[in-house]
């Protein structure tokens, strides 16, 4: 392209300044584009010799014609091709002859290249070519043409960082700016520096030629056969180790462009080994052969037992000839793998260990060949045992509950793989459908729709643990299927073994069982522990090992709610570990053995009367549905219930039976799936009663027994309640020390502790006894004593009187009329009939509902008579003594 100076001085002359710099950029940018479109042409000089405008040159080329630059007329000697540097003149002149040709080198330092040239004589020409030097670095060539058995394909690496001893390459140059090679006379070299350090300027090439890798000026960037040659031909010593190999082009600062490439050269012997080694039948396995690049290796499977590894159809092969004969050849890394496939076979062979030997040889020189060793065991890892469920003959899972899913495989995993789940049942798809989402139904190889689990190479047993909670199921009988390929029930083959790949899980409602204690069978006193018994199956509202029960308490201006957390598994201590935990979550079931136990303050802040206690378990969904509207995290007092399906229920002005209809017709919703079951206990004040005691003198053991209705312990490990009961403490004073208030211990006779008896349901009231020994009472005197029983637990004391008669005494004569004790208590004994209640679950829509039995009353029995005669009696006794 030629720009013509008076073209733009009359642009200069019309157009802004700005403008101008604008145009001149474009034209300038316009020069630079077509550049690339020119090419060199034949001349005097050389081939390639002649230069046409836009073409680029090399530093380091010689005897380049510019003569197509020249004007009209032409510019005339001395002349130059410089770089315009506008107001510094001309830059980098070099030295033409008259006729336009460069008598030297190109010789411009780096700080001008890339820019355009003219010719120069104090005049400018217009035509303009580039000044440059090479780019990028050095590629390997190899191929068919020098001698391998494969090209490399288009995708394998050009810079491998080993060449084989005895392959024959090409080092050449990936520049992209070379102009096609039109090059003249020599301009740039190669020099080979060896392992020990030796530099080479000749080689022996492929021919057998000796030829100079100096004074070059073919294309580097082009295949050339002549320089081609192999580390091993060069007679080196020693011949393995690492090299370089530089090349190096002339540049404008005397100096020289260079490019290096480094690499280790190496001598590829024939190797070949399976991994893994040690498979099953149905597994695969995959064969490494290492040889030297793109030469040919043919596997060939010769084995004469069945069984024996098989080539798939499919595969990176040069040749497959069938199952037991394909050709293959390494890449640059050399190596290249493939797959064996071990068929499943039947008969003897299927129980015996074996061993193959595929043999791997050159296909071209088929006395080079090496053996891989594969050992093939019995079983396979496709088959899968699924053992039977951790139940004893009383267990059974309910909805909501973790089934443990545990099984094995035939043998070892040869590889990371999964195992894949599904379920059956009424109402689902035919297929099968996701057990972790039974709405999923099985699409087979879509690993979506199933659940699974990854099992490592060598591993060989699993497990999955199936959260039947919020999964929509109804309770039924189900069958959870393994499969080690994600299809489902109509695609699952007939089983020939008796192992089992499936389980029967029958799954029942989630449901709550609930009783008082047979020692505290539905009565409490005032400041004793209130304490129920329940069974929460379904694993309701859990988290990790935890589930939560709510509860409600009603009685007369009295309505309180609150919740428990308790753990799911069998433990009978607050201290099982984690590790304790995960073993009893995969031996046992989850019945959630717990129970209520609310404090003595709850109880001492209630009054004497009945109440009802509501047990409520979230069920299938695991979301108490019902629940008090400060939230479901509440606990306290309460007026207001609300529900999910958006009902308030106000039964602040409500008595108990009626807040207790309420809080029922809440849950009898159709939108509602909780269970609720309620139990009926009593309150009581704390009343202690000490039998007669009568007709003992002294030197005899004394004994003081009664029945109380303080708390007895109670032991319930597995309900997480371990109570040690009320302590009762009994101290004796004579009694004119008692009346004058010398109760401490130097005028104590006797002191003694003792706890409730542990009394079955159908005894009205817990007994107690203690006993003054004979040798204490040898050293009372005969007269009244005081007996006073405290309990500090609940601030509970009750005084008696009692005679202790001299040695002699005419037991039968006076004992009609015998003090039988005074109660002195600061809480006056109740005479309320105590109730007893035996509690079971009920389902609020279960056909299987069983209502919890009301509490029943029993007769008092002759305590109060006792009281009331004991009381006349010691009257009698006092005036008596005064009047003597």
């Amino acid at each position: 392209m030629e720009v013509n100076p008076g073209t733009f001085m009359r642009v200069l002359k019309a157009k802004s300044q700005g403008r101008v710099v604008f145009l001149v950029i474009l034209v300038v940018i316009g020069i630079l584009i077509t550049v690339p479109a020119s090419a060199r042409y034949s001349s005097p000089e050389g081939s390639n010799a002649g230069v046409n405008p836009g073409d680029t040159v090399f530093n380091g080329e010689r005897g380049l014609n510019f003569s197509t630059f020249q004007t009209t007329p032409p510019l005339e000697a001395p002349l130059w091709l410089a770089c315009d540097g506008g107001s510094s003149g001309a830059l980098a002149m070099q030295t033409l002859d008259a006729e336009a040709v460069l008598s030297g080198r190109l010789n411009v330092l780096s700080t001008y290249l890339d820019r355009p040239f003219k010719l120069y004589n104090g005049s400018w020409g217009n035509s303009i070519c580039i000044v440059s030097e090479p780019d990028g670095g050095i590629e390997i060539r190899t191929g068919t043409a020098l001698g391998t058995d494969v090209n490399p394909a288009t995708t394998d690496t050009k810079t491998p960082a080993v060449i084989p001893l005895n392959m024959n390459v090409q080092f050449k140059i990936d520049s992209t700016n070379l102009n096609n090679g039109n090059f003249v006379n020599p301009w740039y070299e190669y020099s080979l520096k060896t392992a020990s350090g030796l530099k080479l300027s000749r080689v022996t090439n492929m021919d057998g030629d000796s030829v100079s890798l100096m004074d070059l000026m073919e294309d580097p960037t082009r295949n050339n056969n002549t320089l081609a040659f192999s580390i091993g031909d060069q007679n080196l010593n020693p011949e393995e180790g690492s090299y370089v190999m530089e090349f190096t082009a002339y540049n404008g600062q005397n100096s020289f462009y260079t490019a290096d490439y480094d690499f280790d050269v190496v001598r590829y012997t024939l190797a070949a080994s399976a991994s893994p080694s040690t498979v099953q039948m149905g597994d695969s396995t995959t064969l490494t052969i290492r040889g030297r690049p793109y030469t040919y290796y043919t596997i060939s499977i010769e084995d004469e037992m069945e069984g024996k590894p098989e080539l798939p159809s499919s595969g990176n092969y040069d040749i497959y000839v069938d199952k037991y004969n394909a050709t293959v050849h390494p890449d640059w890394s050399g190596t290249v793998r493939v797959q064996l496939n071990i068929p499943e076979i039947g008969g003897d062979y299927s129980r015996t260990t074996r061993n193959f030997y595929p043999k791997i040889y050159e296909t071209n020189n088929p006395d080079t060949y090496t053996t891989a060793w594969i050992m093939v065991e019995p079983g396979t890892s496709q088959d899968i045992e699924l053992y039977d469920l951790p139940l004893s003959a009383d267990q059974y899972y309910c909805l909501g509950d973790t089934i443990p899913v545990e099984g094995t495989l035939a043998a070892p995993a040869s590889g990371d793989m999964y195992v894949y789940f599904y379920i059956t049942g009424y109402n689902l798809d035919s297929n099968g459908v996701k057990p972790s989402s039974p709405s999923t139904a099985v699409i087979d190889g879509d690993n979506s729709t199933f659940d699974s689990v990854k099992i490592s190479a060598g591993q060989q047993e699993f497990s999955f643990d199936w959260d039947t909670g919020k999964t929509g199921l109804s309770s039924g009988t189900y069958t959870i299927f393994a499969t080690t390929e994600p299809v489902g029930y109509e695609s699952r083959g007939l089983s020939e073994e008796e192992v089992k790949d499936y389980l029967f899980v029958d799954l029942n409602d989630a449901s709550i069982n609930v009783k008082f204690p047979e020692e505290a069978p539905g009565f409490f006193a005032q400041g004793d522990h209130i304490v129920s018994l329940w069974s929460a199956r379904g694993s309701p509202n859990e988290s990790s090992y935890t589930g939560t029960i709510r509860y409600y308490i009603i009685g007369k201006n009295f309505k309180y709610t609150g919740y428990t957390q308790f753990p799911l598994l069998k433990v009978d201590s607050d201290s099982t570990d984690a590790e304790q935990l995960s073993e009893l979550a995969e031996k046992n079931d989850f019945p959630g053995y717990s129970g209520l136990n609310l404090p003595r303050s709850f109880s001492d802040n209630m009054s004497e009367g009945s109440f009802y206690v509501i047990y409520q378990h979230p069920m299938n969904n695991q979301v108490f549905d019902v629940l008090p509207e400060e939230g479901n995290s509440y606990s306290g007092t309460i007026t207001t219930i609300v529900t999910t399906s958006g009902k308030t229920i106000d039964f602040s002005s409500l008595q108990s039976d009626s807040a207790l209809a309420a809080i029922e017709e809440a849950f009898d919703s159709p939108y509602i799936d909780d269970t609720m079951v309620k139990q009926k206990f009593v309150i009581e004040r704390a009343r202690v009663n000490v039998d007669p005691v009568i007709d003992y003198e002294v030197g005899e053991a004394v004994p003081i027994t009664g029945t109380t209705n303080l708390e007895c312990s109670l032991d319930y490990p597995y309900n997480q309640i371990d109570l040690s009961g009320d302590s009762m403490t009994l101290a004796v004073y004579e009694a004119d020390m008692y009346y004058s208030g010398k109760t401490q211990s130097t005028y104590r006779v006797y002191s003694g502790s003792t706890h409730p008896g542990r009394n079955t349901v159908d005894q009205d009231s817990r007994s107690f006894s203690f006993e003054i020994p004979a040798d204490i009472s040898a050293q009372m005197k005969p007269g009244d004593y005081v007996g006073v029983i405290k309990c500090e637990e609940i601030k509970f004391e009750k005084p008696f009187l009692f005679t202790l008669h001299e040695e002699g005494y005419d037991k039968e004569q006076v004992s009609a009329s015998q003090n039988v004790g005074e109660g002195l208590s600061a809480r006056p004994q109740s005479t309320t009939a105590k109730v007893t209640t035996v509690a079971t679950s009920y389902y609020t829509r279960s056909p299987t509902t069983r209502i919890t039995e009301e509490p029943t009353t029993k007769a008092s029995g002759f305590g109060p008579l006792f009281y009331v005669m004991s009381l006349s009696f010691t009257a009698c006794a006092l005036l008596y003594s005064k009047r003597r």
